[in-house]
């Protein structure tokens, strides 16, 4: 007798109306979505998604959650697949920035909805800032305190970093081709990256 599906969990449902809340999002804009909406492209009742959402504020909120827990993961993989400081430094900066610039959510909500979007993201330090800022903050102190790195001040430092990432984000890149993954290596290596390499002893 074959065995029978799983049950969704409380947890498996919420995720699948983040899912459709961010498709209705990238297909239609967040302001012209409606709670109906995700409801229907979720294949779920209205009464399902307010279980989970009080409104669409609350939904734009536990997307950007949910993606700030994503791209701390993806900053800290990247940064995993190094020993030296710098180049667990000069990786995470790399995705960052990929992370942010072909995320289609944030990407149409920067072109279109910016009022909706960049102050959730920017304003107070949102939860994708706070978590880039706490991941940079601990590779900075790990290598400064290994001696890899210039004695700087590690939380100082993230925030150039994150900065740094957010701008090429918000503005369109006038001189490195952040898009071009050679251009963005090699500025990450010499300015982000060399900018912390404690100086070489002779």
């Amino acid at each position: 007798m074959p065995a029978a599906p799983p049950v969704p969990t409380r947890r498996d449902r919420r995720e699948d109306l983040l899912a459709a809340a961010a498709r209705r999002f990238v297909a239609v804009g967040i302001r012209r979505t409606t709670m109906e909406d995700v409801a229907r492209e979720a294949r779920a009742g209205k009464a399902t998604l307010y279980r989970h959402f009080a409104n669409k504020d609350a939904v734009i909120d536990a997307l950007l959650e949910r993606e700030a827990a994503r791209f701390e993961r993806r900053l800290r993989a990247a940064a995993d697949e190094h020993e030296a400081a710098a180049d667990r430094i000069e990786a995470a900066f790399l995705v960052g920035v990929r992370f942010f610039v072909d995320h289609p959510v944030m990407a149409k909500g920067r072109d279109e909805e910016p009022g909706i979007v960049l102050p959730r993201i920017t304003a107070k330090a949102g939860p994708v800032v706070s978590r880039g800022l706490g991941l940079f903050t601990d590779l900075i102190a790990d290598g400064v305190e290994r001696g890899e790195l210039r004695d700087v001040d590690p939380p100082a430092a993230a925030e150039v970093i994150v900065r740094l990432i957010l701008s090429y984000f918000s503005f369109p890149p006038m001189y490195v081709a952040v898009d071009d993954p050679v251009e963005a290596r090699a500025f990450a290596h010499a300015l982000v990256a060399g900018g912390l390499r404690a100086p070489a002893h002779v």
